[in-house]
Order: C-alpha cells, then sequence, then structure tokens
C-alpha cells in the first residue's frame, strides 16, 4: 500500500468518525429535550425495568408522592392498605394494561392529610414481544375530589349558598380543564380540550393575557390536541386568542391541530399565513429554544 492509497483511508475513517460522532450528539441531544419535557409534564412519570429499577422518576412524581415508596398507599377507603399485586407498574409488568386506578397516599409530617391520585400504566414490550419495562401516569385528583365533594355538600346548602359554591366550582373546573403551565423560562403552554363557546374563551383570553404579562413570557403554546371539532366560533375565539397573546408582545405558536379540525379550518376561510403551526409540542419547544439561544443552557449539558 503506497503513502497517498493510505492517506486515502485515514482521511476516509476521520470522516466516518467526525459522522458517527455528529449522529452521537444529535442522538445525545434529542434524549436531553425528551427528558427536560418529560420532567416538566404536569403528571407523575414512573419507568420501572423488570429488575425493579426506576429507570424514570420524573419532578411531577416527587412533587405528588415523594421519593419512590416513601409514602403509603391505601385503597379508596382511607384505612385498608393497597396489597401489592394492586399496584398498577406490577400489574404492567406482569403484561397487564391498567387504566385511572384511585388509590390514597398516606399524608407526610408536612401536609397532614391525604392525596387523591389516579394512576395509569402500561407494558413497554421489547421486539420480540417480551415485556421488559412498565410506565406509569399519575395524577393528583384531590382537587376533582374535593370539588365532588363540594358538590354533594351544595345538595343540602341553601339557594344562595349553592350559586356562591357553584360560581367556585365553574372557576375550578375551567383552571382545571385548561391549565396554564410554565414548561420553560419565557414558554407557557396551554392545552385546550373541548369546545371552546363564549363563556370559555373569554375565560381562556383573561387566564392566559394575565400570565402572559406577569410572568413576562415570550412564547405562548397552544395545544389544540384535545380539540376533535371547529366550529365558526371556536375559530373565531382561536384567532382572537392568538391576535391576543400577540398584542402583549408574545410570540403564539399552535401544535397538534387534528387532520378534521384542519378541514374545517379551510372550510371556514380561516388564514393561516400569520400562524405559526407545528405538529406537537415538542416541535414548539424546539422553535421556542432555538428562538431563545438556549440550546447549549439544555439539561444534561455543559456539566463538569
Amino acid at each position: 500500500m503506497d503513502v497517498v492509497e493510505m492517506q486515502a483511508r485515514i482521511a476516509a475513517l476521520e470522516a466516518r468518525l467526525a459522522e458517527e460522532m455528529r449522529a452521537r450528539q444529535a442522538l445525545a441531544e434529542e434524549v436531553d429535550l425528551l427528558r427536560a419535557v418529560i420532567d416538566e409534564m404536569p403528571v407523575g412519570v414512573i419507568v420501572e425495568d423488570t429488575s425493579g429499577r426506576h429507570r424514570m422518576y420524573n419532578a411531577h412524581m416527587r412533587a405528588i408522592a415523594g421519593e419512590p415508596g416513601s409514602r403509603g398507599v391505601f385503597v379508596s377507603d382511607g384505612v385498608s392498605p393497597a396489597p401489592p399485586e394492586r399496584d398498577p407498574t406490577r400489574r404492567a409488568l406482569g403484561g397487564e394494561g391498567v387504566d385511572n386506578l384511585e388509590s390514597l397516599l398516606a399524608p407526610t409530617d408536612e401536609e397532614g392529610r391525604c392525596t387523591w391520585i389516579s394512576q395509569s400504566s402500561r407494558p413497554l414490550l421489547d421486539a420480540n414481544g417480551v415485556v421488559r419495562a412498565a410506565v406509569t401516569v399519575t395524577r393528583d385528583v384531590t382537587e376533582h375530589k374535593d370539588i365532588l365533594r363540594e358538590l354533594d355538600e351544595a345538595i343540602v346548602a341553601s339557594d344562595d349558598e349553592k350559586r356562591a359554591l357553584i360560581d367556585r366550582l365553574e372557576e375550578g373546573i375551567d383552571a382545571l380543564s385548561t391549565p396554564i403551565i410554565e414548561v420553560w423560562d419565557d414558554v407557557l403552554a396551554l392545552p385546550v380540550i373541548g369546545a371552546v363557546d363564549d363563556r370559555r374563551g373569554a375565560e381562556i383570553t383573561s387566564r392566559l393575557l394575565d400570565a402572559v404579562v406577569s410572568r413576562g413570557s415570550r412564547f405562548v403554546i397552544i395545544d389544540w390536541t384535545g380539540v376533535d371539532t371547529m366550529d365558526t366560533n371556536s375559530a373565531r375565539h382561536l384567532l382572537d386568542l392568538v391576535r391576543a397573546v400577540e398584542l402583549v408582545g408574545a410570540e403564539c405558536i399552535l401544535t397538534g391541530i387534528r387532520p378534521a379540525v384542519a378541514v374545517s379550518l379551510l372550510h371556514l376561510d380561516v388564514r393561516f399565513e400569520h400562524l405559526r403551526l407545528l405538529r406537537n409540542v415538542r416541535y414548539g419547544l424546539r422553535h421556542c429554544f432555538a428562538r431563545l439561544g438556549r440550546r447549549a443552557a439544555m439539561p444534561g449539558r455543559g456539566a463538569g
């Protein structure tokens, strides 16, 4: 092998090595982004493998239940400890899917009260269809249970008390059905679920503008994954919301518009020229990170 051929082979190997390093870096950035998104989700997420190791236990799960195993779990009577075989993660590791299993977490010294949780779990399979891990999603439904209890109390309340209570319940339900989430510095997310009528449209707009102004947010991701249909009234509220956000100085990104909703918007002659439309919240976050120049500050990078 002469020198020229050897130099050519070395150059080819260096090029392959550089390409592999770029691919590894891109994969690491993707993993960092997904972990950051999962950690900021407003639900608890646990991923446990078949050896019992927690591969993921996000920040919201710690906020709900503390460290793994630190709070006792009871069935819905609040007295009987939940048996191990009832645990949704264990059931998913056995190949069973679980939906909306309600339990009570024992109180901590700081709280002095139990926490209602609702859990759903699914097995994660390998390429051969063998269970390799389980994912469990946990929601704190204590506020929802409190609302139901107040509804029961309203049955025996006076008319004036009922009216005041219903007003409070409507406010609580509106806040629960359309949460405003600060997913990152300068970035808010608003998941919209269900139809938007005049009252709800005004409430969403008011709450979102207050949040944008009070937090000084530069971007708002409005996610319409939970909207199945779109009529003229809902389309008008959507456009009014986008314009209102832009008027207070924030950029609005729309994500998760379903095909049926997109067709409805076309039939309603809604113009998209001034709208930023992206596939889902993850792409919305990427857009915001790029505009904010935050790529270098994402979790998992730059640590010594």
